[in-house]
């Protein structure tokens, strides 16, 4: 007994070690037939090829839509592609245009771009009809620009923006231009100017109200949620076809005063030469029709009050010397302060804005520069944009709009969004009372630090 009861312990353990050596040896194996799985599994994922996918040379892509009144039919529809010929093409393939023969015929073709029109019963069978005359699906993922003709803004265009902005091809980002005459006419002025590319050519372009505030920026986004809002209105980019008949050749000469340089609607810049396209001012809405159009300072004097003015240059006059003037670039660091209060239904709205500049010229040679003689040009400056901001309110109040949004204040004073609708804010605004200030501070003086006159023979000019 005493040999076997050993023993037997000793084969009893020996047991339950291959047991247990089973067992790891069997989740080893699943462990490894798991790993496995996933790697052929995300392997395979990256080797598949999505159902739907398209080369770039299957598509063309649109860079600009145009919708006016149909003849034939409701709409006339223009899209604008690109070609996929020239040198830029051949170089970088895809977006760019360029080289071509130069000039607009008929059929639409202009400088490595084409524009096709025609007239269909919507926005989405218009994009069929034209699928089938375009050897390549027409694709809006690079769209810049939505034009609509001023006869059509007028009329209401918010049955045609609601399908674009449900169709998801199109991105929100793309800008939207109300023009002047015909969407198609507007669409076949636009080309690469300076460089090549037409994409490019559009990106910088509507950069334009961060350099000069003449035309505001209103993308599809904008334009759809003010339409649908409750406490602001939409506006536009305005544009237009400048003929250049506004540039006079021959005249008597210019006198003593002066225009701000925005003092024009789209379409008048007295010019030649350059792009036919002028982006000028902006289109005003109510909902979703045109009511009124504002010049490029009245959108520069909106953008203020708004709070969204970046820079541009402002002349004023001398103030010592008033046949002069004096170029002031005039930045806006601080957004404006609104109080609102409210005396029985109607608003007292108090807007002060605070602005900074810098002096680009003297033509009297003043030494405005000085501790003494500074405020004197920040009083003048304070006063001209006080008295265009109250000009372009009242020019809202006989619109009855609400140009410088000051519903987005008044809005917080109301507990429930049902009290709020109550109110009507839009109607009751004709009735606001509105007191402005304008704070201006000259911050820097250019180049140099005092002006000095020009001495001639006959001692100082």
């Amino acid at each position: 007994m005493d040999y076997i009861l050993p023993y037997a312990v000793n084969c009893i353990d020996n047991i339950q070690v291959k047991e247990e050596k089973n067992k790891k040896r069997g989740c080893a194996g699943m462990n490894k037939a798991f790993i496995t799985a996933v790697i052929f599994l995300v392997i395979s994922a990256s080797l598949t090829g999505c159902y739907d996918s398209r080369e770039i040379e299957e598509l063309a892509y649109v860079m600009t839509i145009g919708i006016d009144k149909g003849v034939t039919d409701k709409l006339r529809l223009t899209v604008q592609f690109s070609t996929m010929s020239g040198p830029t093409a051949a170089a970088g393939g895809g977006m760019g245009g360029g080289g071509g023969n130069g000039g607009s015929q008929d059929g639409g073709e202009q400088d490595g771009y084409t524009a096709i029109t025609m007239d269909v019963p919507s926005f989405f069978t218009g994009i069929d009809m034209i699928n089938t005359i375009v050897p390549r699906k027409l694709n809006f993922m690079h769209t810049k620009a939505l034009v609509f003709s001023e006869e059509m803004a007028r009329e209401g265009i918010g049955d045609y923006i609601a399908p674009i902005v449900r169709y998801r091809e199109i991105r929100r980002t793309i800008h939207v231009i109300v023009c002047k005459g015909s969407a198609a006419d507007f669409i076949k002025e636009n080309k690469p100017f300076i460089g090549t590319t037409l994409s490019k050519t559009m990106e910088i372009m509507m950069e334009g109200p961060y350099d000069t505030g003449f035309f505001p920026h209103v993308t599809l986004y904008d334009i759809y949620n003010n339409m649908k809002s409750t406490y602001r209105q939409p506006v536009a980019i305005l544009g237009t076809v400048n003929d250049f008949k506004s540039f006079k050749e021959e005249g008597p000469p210019w006198g003593s005063g002066f225009k701000t340089g925005g003092d024009y609607y789209a379409g008048e810049l007295p010019r030649k030469g350059g792009n036919k396209l002028e982006l000028f001012g902006c289109a005003v809405f109510n909902g979703d029709k045109m009511v009124g159009e504002l010049s490029g300072h009245e959108t520069r004097i909106m953008m203020i009050g708004r709070g969204e003015f970046t820079k541009g240059t402002f002349t004023i006059k001398d103030p010592k010397k008033p046949d002069l003037i004096v170029p002031i670039e005039v930045y806006q660091e601080i957004k404006p302060k609104i109080k609102i209060r409210f005396e029985k239904d109607k608003p007292v709205i108090h807007l002060r804005v605070f602005l900074e500049g810098e002096i680009l010229a003297v033509q009297s040679r003043i030494n405005y520069e000085t501790v003494g003689l500074k405020p004197l040009l920040e009083k003048s400056l304070e006063r001209h944009i006080k008295s265009e901001l109250d000009r372009l309110i009242q020019k809202g109040k006989d619109m009855n709009i609400d140009l410088l949004e000051f519903g987005r204040t008044a809005v917080s004073h109301f507990d429930t969004i049902q009290e709020w609708e109550r109110f009507n804010w839009l109607r009751q605004f004709e009735k606001a009372e509105i007191y402005t200030d304008v704070e201006f501070a000259l911050r820097r003086t250019g180049g140099l630090i005092k002006s000095s006159p020009i001495m001639t023979r006959e001692g100082k000019k």
